[in-house]
């Protein structure tokens, strides 16, 4: 799995440690959201994932973490937990088969007023072939999903969730595909290796 990191924000990491020190920050308490856009493409799969973690335990673990690193890793450690707790609840599978990512773009940042970081991740699968698409979520509670087809016209319309519509508290999500096309034809290069998703590293 690649994980490509934008730097436009590189100073973020700096901006959160600070933030550790700063206790009125945390007046206010806030679930943790995630959300995941699921876009359907003529040979792969890609999830458009917004992750903001818990006010407290969760944010002062993330956090505490960057502290304790050198500045110049604390970008790097910011987003790797980040990273983690984003995807830690989440299983992608074709046909009961759990794809693995064929690569993860991430970019992190401040939610306005600075109480929270948050993250935004795209995952990129493979999914050339038919088959129920799942993605599941070990964390309902949190997680909010919604689907878009990329002018793909791979999704079974009559029986999928209305597109573009967010899902609340979502612990199973179907979609039914159709094998791709070809047209371009797809690169060989983007089959994924599939793995269990309980591989993805773990938060705590």
């Amino acid at each position: 799995m690649t994980l490509r990191v934008t730097t436009a924000l590189a100073g973020v990491a700096l901006a959160l440690a600070s933030a550790l020190a700063a206790r009125d920050a945390w007046g206010h308490t806030f679930p943790q959201v995630r959300t995941v856009v699921v876009q359907v493409e003529p040979c792969e799969v890609v999830l458009l994932v917004g992750y903001r973690p818990a006010s407290g335990e969760a944010t002062e673990a993330i956090l505490s973490r960057v502290a304790t690193q050198p500045e110049s890793k604390r970008f790097d450690a910011i987003r790797e937990v980040m990273a983690a707790y984003a995807m830690a609840p989440l299983e992608v599978s074709l046909d009961g088969k759990s794809l693995s990512p064929r690569s993860v773009d991430a970019k992190i940042g401040l939610e306005p007023g600075g109480a929270r970081p948050m993250l935004v991740l795209l995952v990129t699968y493979s999914a050339q072939a038919g088959g129920a698409l799942a993605i599941r979520s070990k964390e309902p509670r949190s997680t909010r999903i919604s689907w878009q087809d990329q002018q793909s016209g791979r999704v079974d319309l009559e029986n999928a969730p209305a597109q573009g519509r967010t899902f609340g508290q979502v612990a199973s999500f179907l979609l039914n595909l159709s094998p791709s096309k070809g047209e371009p034809a797809c690169p060989l290069s983007s089959q994924s290796t599939e793995r269990p998703a309980s591989t993805w590293p773990r938060s705590r």
